[in-house]
């Protein structure tokens, strides 16, 4: 039975939340993880040694969730497993909308005892009318109230893109990515094992939701093939879903089963449904990043034809390579641009024809440059290589630079990108932070390596291209 809307606006803002179990072994992390709750904020425990620590952080204890003097929205049930049925019973009595089920131990571990320990909860929400979401899961992140699961997740970053994942650690991931990248979260949902909550009742919600511009979904296996792609094939259409299947192959459908209890299915069947669907399908975190990054940043581009400014001839080389691969085009420019460049381009060790080599002697003319590659008609999208070297230049030299890019991104409106060039990304990361930062400000996403640009690229032209209708 679908999960209406209305009980999904309850359960992800509540007003008043209680945390069952919270302990000093883990540092009262399911407290902590509330310190930014813009609501009332209540724990439940019945162990001495806990309750000290709980009250100095001067959050009220109560030995039962009917004991709390108010109504209760929302519950952390962070309890061993033994002892959920007796939190469930005095939810019942309470009142309670909704139970987020971080406690693991039920089908995932393949045990016919819990497996009827699973189903047994999931029967009594349901005819209590609480939402269950789990269990084995993290539960919601909803930086708008203040909620969270992790100490990672900046409730002050809140942007269009909203995650929904079975896996909590992904949930986690791709949170901290999409901020970390640039991209801002709405909200994010881990829903584990879903006995109650699952992934086409989240697909829908955040379709209608205006909060939401891209949804982001880690799914190792829907408890209804059919509804899921139904459900997939409704939501598409409305807003982005780069969608990451978990459990491809023999062992990760294994690893499935034993981790939320999901019959992953063929990968095939899969394959075709989103494709069908016009979903943008994802095989790793980083694209599952990347795709969000130039969805948010790129807007609906369907060009696939790519202008290249460059560094070195074999960087270019490599780079025509790359978007080659990923399927999109790297054209010779027009004549008349050829014609403009060739009146003042110096060609000792560079190249104009696209890829344009930049280099170090034709610098000066940066801005030139760039008015005939974003203004040439066989350019659809400027990618930039950018080396992180430092040394040559000073910090206002690259901050100057930078803006004329994104001076003639907006005089031209064509989309344009930023990819970084190199062999030692970790000793290379503050300088390419550096650059980051002032890219995202222009409104322009920097990818850590032209592959990684190319392929995130390709994904986001043919999602726009089925949706409007140029798909073949």
């Amino acid at each position: 039975m679908p999960v209406l809307k209305e009980q999904l606006d309850a359960a992800f803002s509540p007003r008043v939340v209680a945390v069952v179990g919270a302990r000093k072994f883990d540092n009262y992390v399911w407290l902590r993880n509330m310190s930014d709750f813009k609501g009332t904020l209540y724990s439940v425990q019945i162990n001495p040694d806990d309750i000290v620590g709980i009250e100095e952080m001067g959050i009220p204890n109560f030995k039962s969730l009917v004991e709390i003097p108010e109504p209760v929205d929302y519950v952390v049930v962070a309890v061993p497993r033994r002892a959920v049925p007796f939190v469930l019973k005095d939810a019942v009595e309470k009142g309670v909308k909704t139970m987020h089920m971080f406690t693991s131990g039920f089908a995932e571990s393949g045990h016919e005892e819990a497996i009827q320990m699973q189903q047994q909860i999931a029967e009594t929400a349901r005819e209590a009318g609480i939402l269950v979401i789990g269990p084995n899961c993290m539960g919601v992140f909803n930086p708008h109230v203040g909620m969270r699961f992790g100490e990672g997740q900046n409730v002050d970053y809140i942007g269009g893109a909203s995650v929904i994942s079975q896996s909590g650690a992904h949930a986690s991931a791709m949170t901290q990515g999409l901020q970390a990248s640039g991209v801002g979260v709405n909200m994010t949902v881990s829903f584990g094992n879903a006995i109650l909550l699952d992934s086409p009742d989240l697909l829908q919600y955040f379709a209608d939701d205006p909060a939401t511009n891209v949804i982001c979904a880690y799914i190792e296996g829907p408890k209804d093939g059919q509804r899921f792609f139904q459900a997939l094939r409704e939501v598409a259409p409305k807003k982005p879903v780069v969608l990451w299947k978990g459990g491809q192959t023999d062992a990760g459908r294994r690893s499935a089963a034993s981790h939320t209890g999901s019959l992953a299915g063929s990968i095939e069947i899969w394959n075709a449904g989103a494709r069908q669907a016009g979903a943008i399908r994802a095989d790793s975190l980083q694209e599952v990043i990347d795709a969000a990054k130039m969805l948010t940043y790129l807007g609906p581009v369907t060009g696939d034809r790519v202008g290249i400014i460059g560094g070195s001839g074999g960087q270019s080389v490599s780079m025509s390579d790359e978007f080659s691969w990923a399927d999109l085009r790297v054209p010779t420019l027009s004549e008349p641009t050829l014609e403009k460049m060739a009146e003042f381009f110096q060609l000792v060790g560079a190249s104009y024809f696209n890829p344009v080599d930049i280099g170090g002697i034709n610098r000066s003319n940066l801005e030139t440059i760039l008015d005939l590659l974003t203004g040439d008609p066989n350019v659809d999208v400027v990618a930039m290589m950018r080396s992180v070297q430092r040394g040559r230049r000073s910090a206002e030299e690259i901050a100057s630079e930078l803006k004329q890019y994104g001076e003639a991104r907006d005089k031209s409106g064509k989309p344009m990108m930023a990819m970084f060039w190199t062999p030692v990304p970790y000793p290379d990361n503050e300088p390419m932070e550096e650059t980051d930062a002032i890219l995202r400000d222009l409104g322009i996403p920097t990818f850590p390596s032209p592959s990684r640009a190319a392929r995130a690229l390709r994904k986001v032209v043919d999602y726009h291209r089925f949706h409007s209708g140029m798909d073949g």
